[in-house]
């Protein structure tokens, strides 16, 4: 009997992510995670990410760009979505305006094509804006994003459970310090696989009470009865799969499955860990 007999079909691939059946395990015999080019890709771009949230010049942080920009065209990574722009220009403007009034310094002020004396920024509280806090504001954008290049050109390079499973082989190590690696990987990645799924049925009853509620919602407090009235049958449905799918494994006797041994070449590592000691020693 087939396990996409005992639970939903989603689980298929959730379930030989993260679990096996019950055999006898040999260490030696463990499959190699990641032997194509994008795992040993995931850990330059680990190194880009590491690298662009300590970086503290100019020059480091748009050597995490560079890094993550070249990862996305290697992993097929595309142009980043509508939704991922706005997100960094809305962070790296709130950045830019907090940084440039929050540190002290020099007052900013901009020169003006034949008027004396120079132009300079409202003052917000009794604080001037500071060519300090601009430049570190800058950084800090662009921190924000080779950060945010770094994990779009990840989820080309690694998608869904896959990223799940690579991470758990970086620190397979912790377990012997008592780390749940095993479990956290396995938890990772059903939850992965079945984020679709659980998003696509909170939509669908989301339909559903629009219907029953005859016309949208008007003023705040429809608007809150709206989103309760969906919240809680979506929160059920959620553990109701859940329980559909212990069962389901505990049927099996399935069980969590080795971490397999590192893959990806020493070369690509090496890299990744040379692009992030560049920026942790390159901050004077």
């Amino acid at each position: 009997m087939s396990v996409d007999a005992l639970v939903p079909e989603a689980i298929g691939g959730a379930v030989t992510a993260a679990t096996k059946p019950a055999t006898p395990a040999n260490p030696a015999t463990h499959e190699r995670v990641g032997h194509d080019r994008n795992s040993g890709l995931g850990s330059v771009l680990l190194g880009a990410l590491a690298a662009a949230m300590i970086a503290g010049r100019f020059e480091t942080a748009a050597l995490a760009i560079g890094v993550g920009a070249v990862g996305a065209a290697l992993a097929g990574a595309g142009v980043p979505r509508r939704p991922w722009w706005t997100a960094l220009a809305w962070g790296g403007g709130l950045a830019i305006v907090l940084n440039l009034y929050l540190i002290r310094g020099t007052p900013l002020r901009v020169p003006l094509l034949g008027q004396a004396p120079a132009f300079e920024l409202p003052r917000v509280f009794g604080a001037p804006a500071t060519l300090p806090g601009l430049a570190a504001g800058l950084l800090l954008t662009l921190r924000l994003a080779g950060a945010a290049l770094a994990v779009h050109a990840l989820r080309a390079a690694w998608p869904a459970e896959r990223a799940a499973d690579e991470l758990a082989v970086r620190v397979a190590p912790l377990e012997r310090a008592g780390v749940p690696v095993r479990e956290a990987r396995a938890m990772i990645g059903l939850a992965l696989r079945f984020a679709p799924l659980l998003a696509a049925e909170c939509r669908r009853i989301a339909r559903l009470q629009a219907l029953r509620a005859g016309r949208a919602p008007r003023g705040w407090r429809e608007t809150l009865a709206a989103r309760r009235a969906v919240a809680v049958p979506a929160v059920v449905a959620a553990i109701e799969t859940a329980e559909r799918v212990a069962t389901g494994l505990e049927a099996r006797h399935y069980r969590l499955r080795p971490v397999a041994a590192p893959g990806g070449g020493r070369a690509a590592a090496l890299l990744g860990w040379l692009v992030v000691g560049v920026a942790a020693l390159w901050r004077a």
